[in-house]
């Protein structure tokens, strides 16, 4: 498969307006209750199919993959063995966009280390399912399982990092810009005008990484990523994973690809990960978790001084969102990443109360939780 940046459409890029103020939104959730899911990954619910009238908050999933290649022509340097692999996942959006030719815009998100596109569709629980509550307040969103995870492809695990992972995140904005994707069954890819990415955690350091290095993007949103504020938990989840690595690491599913390891110790999980999530949901995630690819951990701190001297050029709007009890990047780690962006149209931060580092499964998850990431969107991107 070959790829030419120059087929790069013409990215809208706003005027400037300065750094925004920075924000610090309290919350106030429900509980919810924790229910039995279904075992098919698609968890939206395909509405319409009988082409009878559509409800107003009609919701598709559509099962999608993308051919990309595992090359880095980023600007971060690390190893990636140049391979064509297959990355799957869904866009999930309300039934009516979802049914055109061309859609206004989505939002790709890319998910961190130990997880996959189940942080984005969490199914196993009421309202916790953030792409379906965002097509529900009109938003698409593009998630994913990045190369090395859960249902796409695995290449060796030193064969992938973070310069190669914001490559394929940017040959797959090219994709959703032009319809070049697979649709299961329809076959039927929207080509989407404007594209925002939006990563958490580690995929917040590839989405700046692809931000900077490719341009292509018409908005940034970073959850829970700080390249200069970063805890000794972090440290240590670090040094263990590298400990497993150096000893060749773990294969997948045991006789699958080697060079894969745990984000720090299994049982360390719950603490690096959570503060008032339901024990429940709590559970239902930790048995989700995954290992993760030797390289993406490899090249996740050499890649910080690399940032440092690029977050500055991204010149698109930014979204800084943080948990107030983020037990990987503490409190001021929000406002400290958003004065890195001084090149950005706007920067609004945002800090949750009481919500720990897996944002999208704490504090009894509900549609308004991240309210103001959707309203980011509508006011940016949905005029």
């Amino acid at each position: 498969m070959s790829r030419s940046d120059s087929s790069v459409k013409k990215r809208l890029r706003p005027s400037k307006s300065g750094l925004a103020a920075v924000a610090v939104v309290a919350l106030l959730l429900g509980a919810t209750s924790v229910f039995n899911a279904a075992s098919s990954p698609t968890s939206a619910a395909a509405a319409n199919q009988n082409g009878s009238e559509m409800k107003a908050d009609a919701v598709t999933s559509l099962p999608v993959s993308f051919e990309v290649e595992n090359v880095n022509r980023s600007k971060v340097a690390c190893a990636s063995d140049g391979a064509t692999y297959t990355v799957r996942g869904h866009i999930v959006g309300p039934t009516k966009e979802l049914r055109r030719e061309r859609v206004k815009g989505a939002t790709l998100y890319l998910h961190g280390l130990s997880f996959g596109e189940f942080f984005w569709d969490f199914a196993q629980a009421q309202n916790y399912d953030f792409a379906t509550n965002q097509a529900k307040a009109g938003q698409v969103s593009v998630v994913i399982d990045r190369l090395g995870y859960v249902s796409s492809d695995k290449p060796e695990g030193n064969s992938v990092c973070v310069g190669s992972q914001a490559d394929i995140a940017h040959q797959i904005v090219l994709d959703l810009r032009a319809g070049s994707y697979n649709v299961t069954p329809s076959g039927q890819a929207p080509e989407f005008s404007r594209v925002v990415l939006a990563g958490h955690s580690y995929g917040g350091q590839i989405a700046q990484v692809a931000a900077y290095s490719f341009g292509d993007i018409d908005g940034l949103i970073v959850i829970g990523y700080a390249d200069r504020v970063q805890s000794q938990v972090l440290k240590d989840n670090a040094a263990y994973a590298a400990k497993v690595c150096a000893s060749g690491g773990l294969r997948v599913g045991g006789a699958g690809p080697a060079g894969y390891a745990p984000f720090g110790a299994p049982e360390g999980a719950a603490a690096a990960l959570f503060n008032s999530a339901d024990p429940a949901v709590q559970s239902a995630a930790l048995q989700l978790l995954t290992i993760d690819p030797c390289g993406d951990t490899a090249s996740f701190a050499p890649a910080v001084a690399v940032d440092l001297v690029n977050v500055p050029s991204i010149e698109v709007p930014v979204l800084i969102i943080a948990g107030g009890s983020d037990a990987l990047f503490p409190v001021p780690a929000g406002p400290d990443q958003a004065s890195l962006f001084t090149g950005a149209a706007s920067v609004d931060q945002v800090t949750l109360p009481n919500f720990a580092h897996a944002v999208t499964l704490e504090h009894a998850y509900e549609p308004s939780a991240l309210r103001p990431l959707n309203d980011w969107l509508q006011k940016r991107f949905h005029k």
